[in-house]
């Protein structure tokens, strides 16, 4: 374990079978396998508002939140209404002076049905670990059945959604004016599906308003919408989401013939399985193209793709293999697969983060989770170009 630590570079050597890992101190380190965690959400996006450097108060973004800054009794400008704004508004609505929530687009939200489990569950579960790991089973598959209302580019199975949230919505807010500012009017699941049972409601309290007219630029003591208002703050939130990590590799990552990652990516990311690129043996990534969950738990994807990686490590380690690199052709049959399913995914309808410059989608598992674990279960060494030492 390396803490404080940044790997700048990443470069196989063909000869001996080995990756040199180097790092931001000039250090470098050597591995026959490399697995790459670095995760496709890490970097925050700062919106391109013009005079946002101008802004004398303090600005925090919910991606590197600054602890140092106490928002009690503050006004605060909060520009975003993502799944990071969901979490934060509710969160800061009761200690703030004053919040003004700037909306862009928004977002549809159902409900998260959380609740406290009461002492005497908590007993029975703990003696009857049974029962326990049933619950679970049947959340996992509940989630596993709703996921063609969010995925899938059906009129009717979209309907549903649009009723569940709509539900939500009239249940937390009672101004029919707002809750018309707070509808969407795009297809449910075209954009990421939020999950909130307060988010909405806060925009009941005296002291949040939201805001729909266009931020036209940031001054020195707040912000300036289109109407000509200036709305002043003492700190500003951005809400603003991650730079999508999938559009390049996070560091210099040179494989097979001097071929870089960016250069295998130019046309957009694509992995086998969403863990192997050819041309890039013993290079295992989690969380990579194509493996976003649209409808469920991210740990079902992450724990599927640490155990497929592990059977190759022992593949490497049994039979003492140098190279284990995945068949271009092999590559290339199923991410064919993968777009071809995308025409059927309601992602296609709209724009959003999900999405490349070109409209094609290579965040998202087009499917079920249940099936992309059981088309990760077993490794096939028939799928790989193997080069013993």
């Amino acid at each position: 374990m390396r803490l404080n630590t940044a790997i700048v570079e990443a470069r196989f050597d063909e000869d001996a079978g080995t990756w040199t890992l180097t790092t931001d101190g000039g250090d470098t380190f050597t591995a026959r396998v490399v697995i790459a965690g670095v995760g496709g959400l890490v970097d925050p996006s700062y919106p391109s508002i013009e005079g946002l450097e101008d802004f004398e108060g303090d600005i925090i973004h919910t991606a590197r939140w600054n602890h140092d800054v106490d928002l009690t009794e503050k006004r605060v400008a909060l520009v975003g209404t993502g799944a990071s704004a969901v979490q934060v508004v509710p969160a800061i609505a009761s200690i703030v002076d004053t919040m003004e929530v700037f909306q862009r687009t928004p977002a549809w939200v159902v409900p998260k049905l959380d609740r406290l489990y009461p002492k005497w569950l908590r007993r029975f579960l703990a003696r009857f670990p049974f029962f326990l790991r049933a619950s679970r089973f049947m959340k996992y598959w509940l989630s596993e059945l709703r996921g063609p209302i969010v995925f899938l580019d059906s009129a009717v199975l979209s309907k549903i959604g649009t009723y569940m949230s709509m539900w939500n919505l009239r249940q937390q807010v009672r101004d029919p004016a707002l809750r018309e500012k707070l509808t969407p009017d795009f297809q449910f699941g075209c954009k990421r599906v939020l999950v909130s049972d307060d988010y909405w409601a806060a925009f009941e309290r005296e002291n949040v308003e939201l805001v729909t007219d266009p931020i036209t630029a940031i001054e020195r003591n707040g912000i300036r919408t289109s109407d000509g208002v200036l709305r002043e703050a003492d700190a500003i939130v951005l809400a603003t989401g991650f730079k999508l990590g999938l559009v390049s590799a996070p560091f210099p990552v040179i494989g097979r013939g001097g071929r870089t990652l960016d250069d295998a990516w130019n046309r957009g990311a694509v992995a086998y399985k969403g863990m192997t690129v050819a041309g890039f043996p013993n290079w295992f990534i989690m969380m990579g193209p194509n493996t976003g969950p649209g409808h469920t738990s991210v740990l079902v994807y992450t724990e599927a793709q640490i155990s497929h990686t592990l059977q190759a490590i022992k593949k490497i380690m049994a039979d003492n293999l140098k190279c284990m690199d995945v068949r271009q052709e092999v590559q290339d049959r199923y991410n064919d697969g993968i777009q071809k399913r995308m025409k059927r995914m309601v992602w296609k309808g709209c724009e959003s983060w999900y999405l490349s410059d070109d409209g094609t989608n290579h965040s998202l598992y087009p499917g079920f989770a249940a099936e992309y674990v059981l088309r990760t279960r077993k490794l096939h060494p028939r799928d790989y170009e193997i080069t013993p030492f």
